[in-house]
Order: C-alpha cells, then structure tokens, then sequence
C-alpha cells in the first residue's frame, strides 16, 4: 500500500510533510490493510545520520517509510526550498505521543514500546497504564544483544510478534533504531514501526522536558543543551555546522543519486 502521502525532496534529503493527524490517517490506512509501514524521524540530528550512515538513509528512502517533520529548522529548510510549509507539520514525538496513546485506546490500538533502560521502561508503562487503563500496551527495555542473530536479539523479536501490536515504537536512540528496524523489519509482525530516539526518557520523567512553547520558536535544542551540556553539545553546537556544509556543497544531492544507482 502506498503511503498516501507525497514526500518531497529537500536539498537531497526526503521529508514526507505531515501533521500528527495526517500521521494517524496514516496508521488507520495500514492497520486497515494489514500493511507495514516506517514512520521516521527527522530533524537536524538526523540529517546529520543521514550523510554519514547509508543504513539510516536506506531506510528513510524506502517506499513504505513517512518521514515526518521533528525539528523546526527541518521546516524552514523546507520553507527555503519552495515547500508550503509551517510549525503543523513539526510532528516531534513529545508532542504526539500522549495524543497516540489516547488515540490507540479509543481504536483498540495494541502498542509496543521497545527502549529506554529497564526503570525507564517500567516507570512510563506504569504511568500509561494509569492514564489509559484500557490501552493494550507492553515492552522491553533497549539493552540487550541487538546483533542480528543473536539469542536475546530473536527473543524480542518473538516477545514483540506474540505480542502483536499495531504499533512499535522504537527509542533506541537514533542510528541503533535504525539499524536494528532494518535488519528485523521482514521479521516483525507489526502494521507501523516508529523511530522516537528518547521519547519514554522524557515521558517517565527521567530528563527534564522542554517548556512546549520552545518547539515551535525553534529552540527546544538550547533547553536540551542547558540542561544536559556533556550528553549534547557535540549535537547541537558542531553537528548543525557540518549538515549546513553538507547541504551548501551538494553532498546531500550526490548521496542520495549514488543510492539509486
């Protein structure tokens, strides 16, 4: 089933503009068809993935993959390169995932959550659970063996297939994620599989979240960076330098041609 959605190309990168309902039209049509799709993040960090990780970009390329909006400077690069574009279409996962939560309990939504370190893990679906007692929802943590074949990699595997969401979030940080969707996406009996790197560290308390007015200004990352400088300065002071060079010289638009070969 195709996405539903246009993706558009953005200085060689692909982005599926949408809004958090456009998403959930989204996961109605695959859940519906019995079908399997990738909703990806992207946002600057993951830009920077992108020109350094041909397993990231193969999966952001992919037909069945959405790559939605998580960052603003995400839009304003969409903006300057002709999109129609505005702070709707920044979908971060802190900002949709309550919303996802309810919309899954009101639709019968079965809810996987695979990240985050065993009392993080245990800490947010103890508080979902609460906040949605009829949400069919359970997890594991994201430290374990992940090599592919290995025993604890292919027991996750069958404690997510017995399980049987209709959607698997995975926060595994962004390029494990990605890594691991990909070499067991065939294997997953699942009709959405989600990419939301920390999303539960957030939502079980563990770090400080950003005040929600920050998002749509454009400066949710100075927060970040203030409150945890060793975690995340490499990301949000030298990273954003290296994309930009990246995008001026056209390294963006000769990797993603060189991947269709």
């Amino acid at each position: 089933m195709p996405l539903g959605f246009k993706s558009n190309d953005i200085f060689g990168v692909k982005v599926t503009p949408t809004t958090m309902d456009d998403l959930f039209t989204l996961m109605d049509r695959s859940i519906a068809a019995d079908d399997k799709v990738v909703i990806a993040s992207l946002n600057l960090h993951g830009m920077y993935k992108l020109f350094k990780d041909d397993v990231f970009r193969a999966l952001h390329d992919d037909d069945k993959t959405c790559v939605h909006i998580d960052g603003m400077p995400i839009v304003w690069l969409g903006r300057a390169a002709g999109l129609d574009l505005d702070a709707r279409h920044r979908t971060g996962w802190i900002d949709w995932f309550l919303p996802l939560m309810e919309r899954a309990q009101r639709s019968g939504w079965r809810i996987y959550y695979l990240g985050g370190t065993a009392q993080v893990l245990a800490d947010g679906l103890a508080r979902l659970r609460r906040e949605y007692p009829d949400l069919a929802i359970d997890g594991h943590d994201g430290y374990f063996d992940a090599t592919p074949g290995s025993a604890e990699n292919a027991a996750v595997v069958a404690h997510i297939n017995a399980f049987r969401p209709n959607m698997l979030i995975v926060g595994m940080g962004m390029g494990r994620q990605e890594h691991w969707i990909s070499e067991n996406r065939a294997s997953l009996r699942t009709n959405c599989i989600g990419t939301c790197g920390a999303c539960m560290e957030y939502f079980a308390g563990a770090v400080p979240t950003a005040p929600r007015w920050l998002g749509p200004l454009g400066l949710e990352w100075l927060y970040r960076l203030l409150s945890d400088p060793k975690r995340f300065w490499h990301r949000y002071l030298v990273e954003p330098w290296i994309v930009a060079w990246l995008l001026m010289t056209g390294a963006g638009r000769r990797r993603a041609a060189r991947s269709q070969r």
